[in-house]
């Protein structure tokens, strides 16, 4: 997402109800916090909400042509075994995902050897693409 768009950040909760809103009223992007894709996880670190909800805005989003971005901190021993799920993303939807810097990046490019790192401005992200993805995958510089 360059700086020039209007992107709000979001928990994504309510994304779906109001994709279509954000839309009309000049958003393109939306950034959402989502530490997991695994509906138990999500629900014992988010006080008993549905992931499913979030997995509901993200789609209206899409559809809504707005910007995906997920920022995504990897915690070992939490969620350490979805970097592959969220690269998954990416292959097949137009959904960008950005790990946070709370571990190692080598460590998470070792399990996505195909990697190829984008040439460009993208600020305070490091953005690569695996070969025939939709969307990319970004490192927050540290």
């Amino acid at each position: 997402m360059s700086e020039n768009e209007n992107v709000i950040r979001t928990d994504g909760r309510e994304l779906s109800a109001k994709a279509a809103e954000l839309r009309q009223s000049g958003v393109t992007g939306v950034i959402i916090r989502l530490d997991t894709l695994n509906h138990t996880r999500y629900q014992r670190t988010n006080e008993g909400k549905d992931l499913q909800t979030v997995i509901d805005g993200i789609n209206r989003a899409i559809d809504q042509r707005l910007a995906v971005r997920l920022d995504v901190a990897i915690t070992e021993g939490f969620n350490d075994d979805e970097v592959l799920d969220f690269l998954q993303l990416t292959l097949q939807h137009r959904c960008d995902i950005v790990f946070l810097p709370t571990v190692d990046y080598e460590l998470l490019k070792k399990k996505m050897p195909a990697l190829r790192k984008l040439e460009g401005d993208f600020g305070d992200v490091d953005m690569y693409k695996y070969p025939m993805a939709v969307g990319c995958i970004g490192f927050l510089k540290q």
